[in-house]
């Protein structure tokens, strides 16, 4: 099933009258499903630095620039609400459990074979958990070196609050700060961590000064995250990238 099927008419007649292309409206679908660039950018089959860059651009042809301006339009707010009933009505679906060991049809015997099988089972996993700590241990005593999955909380700036990127990949960290209005520039840093992961953010200013061009940066075995420097930002923002 296409996912504009799952889609309310109205919020699909939204998408429709504001000239939205196909890859536009798709990544404005997955703002109202509640995913992440990166989740949107494995269902689309695209970076999420290009998720980002959809999103943004169907923002402007909606006449906002952050998700939470998206949101508060009538249509994408309904649309939300009906995308997590959905989701809970799913949750509670996949968690009914069939008749366990406790049901009354089930023989004295049965019952206690199937507490036993639990106790062994929980005993086993506890024994496990321990191995696998011991074993990472030396790996996290000086530091976990791995990306954040998402920004971890938000700054207020005097444009509002910018995600707080430190730790991410360069190209999730960009597209995060674009959903939120910044225009994301980029610095590179000699540095010890994982090439691409963001180790600083600085000199939050308006966007008037930015010009045309496009702000871009890559790093590794060929990753890289760009974006047009000419829009509707509302300010920009200089992510220090390790390298």
């Amino acid at each position: 099933m296409d996912a504009s099927e799952k889609c309310t008419p109205d919020f699909e007649r939204l998408l429709s009258e504001a000239g939205l292309s196909e890859r536009e409206a798709e990544a404005l679908r997955t703002v109202a499903q509640g995913l992440t660039a990166e989740e949107a950018g494995q269902l689309m089959g695209v970076t999420p630095s290009t998720v980002g860059t959809y999103r943004q651009r169907g923002y402007k042809k909606l006449g906002v620039s952050t998700r939470s301006e998206f949101l508060s339009i009538p249509q994408a707010r309904a649309e939300a609400a009906s995308a997590a009933r959905n989701a809970d009505a799913a949750n509670t679906a996949n968690n009914t459990l069939a008749p366990d060991c406790s049901s009354a049809a089930i023989s004295h015997s049965r019952k206690n074979a199937c507490a036993t099988r639990k106790i062994v089972l929980a005993t086993l996993a506890c024994l496990a958990l321990s191995l696998i700590a011991l074993l990472l241990l030396p790996a996290h005593s000086f530091e976990d070196k791995g990306y954040l999955d998402s920004p971890s909380g938000t700054i207020s700036t005097d444009y509002g609050d910018l995600p707080n990127v430190v730790g991410m990949r360069a190209d999730a960290a960009a597209s995060e700060v674009a959903q939120a209005g910044f225009c994301p520039l980029f610095e590179a840093q000699t540095s010890e961590l994982p090439s691409g992961k963001v180790l600083e953010i600085k000199n939050v200013k308006s966007a008037a000064g930015l010009g045309a061009g496009v702000s871009a940066f890559s790093w590794g075995e060929g990753c890289t995250s760009g974006y047009n420097l000419k829009g509707g930002w509302k300010a920009s923002v200089v992510l220090v990238v390790a390298t």
